[in-house]
């Protein structure tokens, strides 16, 4: 396992990496294929936002924080990816395959009011479609806590969402030509 810690504002200091570097190592107990972890820090204003991403070869692990202290923004975000690798390693154990239209997701969707106003996109992911079957993607959009997951669909090369259903449960969009 590979352990990348970076700064975005200059140097990360000896006590942090004292600090990290030994939890970091222990996700190994949760994630057995774990091949890298990036931690990404950034100060701006006093404020320390700590990003940390667990990679294994079909997951992606993912947590951000913020705080006024550093080594408080590291644990809470270590501790929302210790989180996601002890629900990923427990969903693993359980061997009852179910289709994505049995899962029913952790957490009640917010239904938001929204602003009637002109859409504005304000970020720009890149994201590696990988391929998997529709229920290894309600996993994987489980584990890294967003609504939506676009992935290749390992049956069809298609590419494909799993999406969280406002009424429970989850959602597949299969696009086709025509």
């Amino acid at each position: 396992m590979r352990i990348d810690i970076r700064s975005k504002n200059g140097s990360v200091p000896q006590y942090f990496l004292d600090h990290a570097e030994p939890r970091l190592e222990g996700l190994t107990q949760y994630l057995d294929r774990l091949q890298e972890v990036r931690v990404v820090v950034t100060e701006k204003r006093g404020l320390h936002t700590v990003e940390i991403t667990a990679e294994e070869p079909r997951n992606v692990f993912r947590a951000e924080k913020a705080s006024g202290d550093l080594l408080d923004a590291f644990d809470d975000a270590y501790r929302a990816i210790e989180k996601q690798a002890r629900r990923h390693k427990r969903r693993l154990c359980d061997h009852t395959k179910q289709s994505v239209r049995e899962l029913k997701p952790d957490v009640e969707p917010v239904i938001q009011e929204e602003e009637a106003s002109q859409p504005e996109i304000v970020r720009v992911k890149n994201h590696a479609v990988k391929p998997m079957t529709p229920e290894e993607a309600a996993m994987q959009m489980e584990m890294v806590g967003h609504d939506f997951f676009v992935f290749t669909d390992a049956r069809t090369d298609n590419v494909a969402v799993v999406y969280r259903r406002k009424s429970g449960g989850y959602g597949l969009i299969e696009p086709s030509l025509g």
